[in-house]
């Protein structure tokens, strides 16, 4: 019983990368945690199948020729290493901290993804280069400095990003697709194909080093990493014609849920 709902789990973490380009984590930690894996456990699973839907994901994108290595790979260099000191952190910090931590990370997403769903169904659109000129002039500097140093940018942002990933177990793919739009400035299609090939690396530096500190449930990993075998492939394929507004907000929605869930089981 429990080799079928793993193989569920990991196809559906498949399906959310394949359709909205995000970590799996927000699926697979709590749902390995209520089949009793502890924290530290279930994210390193989360990691191996975040590295595997990824790379399936990132593959499709490739595909269409909707994935940029130029400026990617400064931040993908930087997330290996800083991932390894996220994994290594990880183990140290009590399985209850981590829950809550995860409870917390959990509702943040879901309010994001409910936000971007209520944009999409108004209409209304990205904030452009230009309007956050008028914001601050301050954040622009930063954001002009950060442009015009691709190499030390993305290798600091990469270190950012990869600390988070061991640490919590998340691929990081929507903090890097912001990168890449915003800061680096690609386009949403190469921005989501170049963000889960930099996702599916730094997922597996963090794996690997869950895997050296003895907290990679193998068995039930690659069980999970057949299922989003599956479902990530299917889902990249078809995820231009999903509407991401209604996603959005039933993703919110089962996110808010999994994460209330998982902060009483911990209390």
């Amino acid at each position: 019983m429990q080799f079928i709902l793993i193989l569920l789990i990991g196809c559906v973490a498949g399906i959310v990368t394949g359709l909205i380009g995000a970590s799996g984590v927000m699926v697979v930690v709590p749902a390995f945690v209520l089949l009793g894996f502890s924290t530290s456990e279930s994210i390193g699973a989360s990691l191996f199948i975040d590295a595997v839907a990824s790379l399936v994901v990132a593959w499709t994108y490739y595909q269409n020729k909707n994935l940029n290595f130029k400026q990617g790979i400064w931040i993908t260099i930087g997330s290996i290493i800083g991932a390894q000191g996220g994994s290594l952190l990880s183990p140290l910090i009590p399985d209850v901290g981590l829950s809550h931590a995860f409870s917390i990370f959990l509702l943040i997403s879901a309010v994001v993804f409910w936000l971007r769903g209520k944009k999409e169904s108004k209409g209304e659109n990205t904030i452009t280069v230009s309007e956050e000129e008028d914001v601050s002039t301050e954040k622009n500097l930063i954001l002009r400095i950060l442009r015009s140093n691709v190499i030390v940018s993305g290798m600091v942002l990469g270190l950012f990003v990869g600390v988070i990933s061991g640490l919590l177990g998340a691929g990081g793919g929507v903090m890097i697709l912001l990168i890449l739009v915003f800061v680096m400035q690609y386009n949403m299609h190469e921005g989501i194909g170049t963000s889960t090939f930099i996702m599916a690396v730094t997922a597996a530096s963090g794996a690997i080093g869950h895997a050296f500190s003895a907290s990679l449930p193998i068995k039930a990993a690659m069980i999970g990493a057949i299922g989003t075998l599956i479902g990530g492939r299917f889902a990249a394929r078809f995820a231009n014609k999903v509407e991401e507004k209604i996603l959005s907000k039933v993703v919110g929605v089962l996110f808010a849920i999994l994460g209330i869930i998982m902060f009483i089981i911990q209390k």
